[in-house]
């Protein structure tokens, strides 16, 4: 076996594992035995395929042929039904083993190339993660600073007047906002919207 082939699986099951493999199985875990194997599956199947269904026609015709004095128009038929059903069986079995070796055939290609990339793809999505989550926080940050200086321009006096005058006081009225509504306090200004 190739250095290539045995990475295919030796980098991905532990050797335990592999040793729990039957020996005369074991090189079908590689892709390059398995693509011949289930050709041959394949082949098989179908030559199985083409005998079943010229059995099967064959003693359809035989079956269906045998009248007996009183039967009734499809009497041979239902009688051949017995054996026909059987052969019917066998040429579906074939049909849908044929198909199912070349499914593991390409489902087996589809899962090792897969694996393979796994890590790739694991190692990409980290990296897209932590990207995102390192643009959140900055998105998240801004958000905040936007809004620290935006309740600060509230809260402050405009410029030129007096911050005393319009500063809240113990036993004072509170003087009127800079929209001409009374501000009494810091709860009033997200109730208002401001």
């Amino acid at each position: 076996m190739s250095s290539e082939m045995k990475k295919e699986i030796d980098l991905h099951v532990t050797p335990e594992v592999l040793n729990r493999v039957p020996a005369e199985f074991r090189p079908l875990l590689y892709l390059q035995h398995l693509t011949p194997w289930s050709l041959d599956r394949e082949r098989e199947h179908n030559t199985d395929l083409s005998q079943y269904q010229a059995v099967r026609a064959t003693f359809q015709t035989a079956l269906r042929s045998q009248h007996i004095d009183g039967d009734s128009r499809f009497a041979a038929r239902w009688r051949s039904w017995k054996v026909d059903r059987h052969l019917k069986a066998l040429v579906k079995a074939s049909r849908k083993a044929a198909q199912a070796a070349g499914a593991l055939r390409t489902s087996y290609a589809d899962h090792v190339n897969e694996v393979s990339s796994l890590p790739a793809k694991r190692a990409q999505q980290a990296a897209d993660k932590a990207a995102a989550k390192g643009g959140r926080k900055g998105a998240v940050g801004a958000l905040a600073a936007k809004s620290l200086h935006k309740t600060a321009a509230t809260l402050a006096p405009p410029p030129g007047e007096d911050q005393t005058a319009d500063g809240e006081t113990a036993g004072q009225e509170p003087a009127p906002a800079s929209g001409g509504t009374a501000v009494r306090g810091v709860n009033d200004l997200f109730r208002k919207g401001a």
